[in-house]
């Protein structure tokens, strides 16, 4: 081999490698099917799932804030209203889904259910395969003719089909509330 062909082998390997490097592993994008939306839901999700363990045990307050500095959209929790005021979003857009997810984690669940929640995220294989896995689902229940509920919640389970038992009770929790089923299911589709 001649030292030009050994010149050239070695910048490729270099380039190879750099490249390599430079790609986001496990991030999702338009060309694994997800739109915006659905990244802003990964991305709520997401901080749910690396959310510290210390966070989540010192409460509403810290968690709240965690949140909201982990996103790169405003969640909707006004400090003039109470944590419970979701911020006002179209009917049907992944904007009131998110406000909802993030609000049903600050208000309605103790330190030790979002622990359950945030576990159950890891056992699906994290935020991003669950919401290219719930879409889907959700759309054949309605397709199915299940109602808005009956088909979030069998969207979960079948999302959830290889957790175990008390990850898919968790996610079924978070996706239970009623702003997140009301929220969530008019975001997935009729």
């Amino acid at each position: 081999m001649s030292i030009k062909s050994k010149i050239v082998s070695v910048m490729m390997a270099m380039v190879l490698v750099l490249s390599a490097s430079l790609i986001p592993v496990g991030s999702a994008n338009a060309a694994d099917g997800l739109d915006e939306q659905d990244l802003q839901l990964i991305e709520i999700l997401t901080a749910i799932e690396n959310m510290p363990d210390e966070v989540i045990m010192q409460g509403e307050e810290a968690i709240k804030t965690y949140l909201e500095n982990e996103v790169s959209f405003p969640l909707g929790l006004d400090e003039g209203q109470g944590l419970s005021d979701v911020r006002m979003a179209s009917i049907g857009s992944i904007a009131g889904c998110v406000g909802a997810v993030g609000t049903a984690i600050v208000v309605n669940f103790t330190p030790a259910k979002i622990l359950k929640i945030k576990s159950a995220l890891k056992s699906v294989g994290g935020a991003t395969k669950f919401v290219k896995a719930i879409k889907p689902y959700y759309k054949m229940s309605r397709e199915d003719k299940l109602s808005k509920t009956a088909s979030l919640k069998q969207a979960v389970r079948l999302a959830a089909k290889d957790a175990g038992p008390d990850a898919r009770e968790a996610l079924l929790d978070l996706f239970g509330v009623s702003s997140v089923i009301g929220s969530c299911s008019a975001a997935f589709g009729k």
